[in-house]
């Protein structure tokens, strides 16, 4: 999704905070959340809010990126398989570099010119924090389950098949000696 993807880069010149160490600037904002947040059984929804509250702080690096994302991730509980809906508080603490070019690509975020694409470590975060094996919150009370129909099991006369009669006798008979 386009559009949520330009939501999350910041334009560091207008907000005074491109190579000007000792700034800084909050950021509290609601966003659409981009695609592909997620695992198997759960995720945030591609256009479903991300809230923002983060504060950017410019170092001689770069731009020092801390605080939370909150977001809502749905799924399937993997032991009911009944719908799920999961509240997420996320902490972000990540440095942005100007050059990123010397350092390993998956350890430090990059700024391109003067913007700062949020993207990539919001998902890293996101992604990290959803539960491998999401449980419904009532996981303290007993688990209970059905398979198939409740059903009452019908009394043994109605299940007698003719065919088994002489089985049963024999079975009878061994019982009763």
């Amino acid at each position: 999704m386009k559009g949520s993807a330009s939501e999350l880069v910041l334009g560091l010149r207008a907000l005074n905070l491109f190579q000007k160490p000792g700034a800084w600037e909050p950021l509290q904002k609601t966003v659409r959340a981009p695609g592909d947040l997620r695992i198997e059984v759960i995720g945030v929804e591609e256009g479903s809010d991300l809230h923002l509250d983060l504060q950017l702080e410019s170092v001689v690096e770069g731009i020092y990126v801390s605080g939370t994302v909150r977001a809502t991730a749905v799924g399937t509980d993997v032991r009911t398989l009944e719908p799920l809906s999961l509240d997420l508080e996320v902490p972000i603490n990540e440095l942005f570099a100007y050059d990123a070019d010397g350092e390993a690509e998956d350890e430090v975020y990059g700024i391109t010119g003067d913007r700062l694409d949020l993207e990539q470590a919001i998902r890293d975060a996101i992604v990290m924090a959803l539960p491998f094996q999401p449980v419904a919150a009532d996981a303290d009370e007993d688990f209970s389950y059905t398979t198939g129909a409740d059903w009452e099991p019908e009394s043994e006369a109605e299940d007698a098949d003719p065919r088994w009669s002489a089985l049963k006798s024999l079975l009878d008979e061994k019982k009763e000696s």
